[in-house]
């Protein structure tokens, strides 16, 4: 699903509200899709009870403009996922110098292990993508000495399929449910800026604001 690039700069109109969010959606599907594209790493933060919030870049695994929600996979044992739990608020941005573009998002996030949803991501990981599930040990955990937390014979050859499994019981999916986008064109022009929100019953309501 790629999108052209919006240009508001060579038309004779300015791009309607309805024009700005579906190429919102182009750019999510095409940062999916595309490995290389900006949108595929997004910064994501949470609520921290002792720090306040903190920040990590996640990948974007999935978009699904009608359900409104961006997936993206991590660790069980990773700080997020309590943090998550704790409070499910959580925003990501998203920034693409070639578009001209910048993203943020809020969103509710839900946690999915070992139901049907995350089996089936599982699934459809290959082995060299299911070794990030083999670190040994909880994400962050102090170490007496620089550690990739694999097993050594795992840092130079890709996993089994059998050897791959291990990691299952610590893969998780994170579904965020898309509360409200804010949108920022930025050119030497002048930028633009909208924002999209959406109300408990799913309402759309859309609006320019000042960049």
């Amino acid at each position: 699903m790629g999108g052209s690039k919006l240009d508001i700069w060579h038309s004779e109109d300015e791009p309607r509200l309805g024009a700005v969010l579906a190429e919102c959606w182009h750019l999510l599907a095409d940062g999916v899709a595309d490995p290389q594209h900006d949108f595929h790493l997004t910064a994501l933060a949470t609520t921290h009870a002792g720090l306040g919030c903190t920040l990590r870049t996640v990948v974007l695994r999935k978009v699904d403009p009608v359900a409104r929600e961006l997936w993206f996979y991590t660790d069980l044992r990773s700080r997020k996922i309590g943090e998550i739990q704790n409070d499910p608020r959580i925003a990501l941005l998203f920034h693409s110098l070639s578009d001209d573009t910048q993203l943020r998002v809020q969103a509710a996030a839900t946690i999915h292990h070992r139901d049907g949803l995350a089996e089936t991501a599982w699934c459809g990981l290959t082995p060299r993508r299911r070794r990030d599930y083999l670190i040994s040990g909880p994400r962050g955990l102090p170490w007496a000495w620089a550690t990739s937390g694999l097993p050594a014979e795992l840092e130079v050859r890709d996993p089994s399929e059998t050897e791959s499994e291990a990691g299952r019981l610590n893969f998780a999916v994170v579904v965020c449910h898309i509360g409200q986008m804010d949108w920022l064109f930025l050119t030497p022009h002048g930028h633009r800026r909208a924002n999209f929100s959406w109300n408990d019953e799913g309402r759309l309501q859309t609006s320019w604001l000042v960049p």
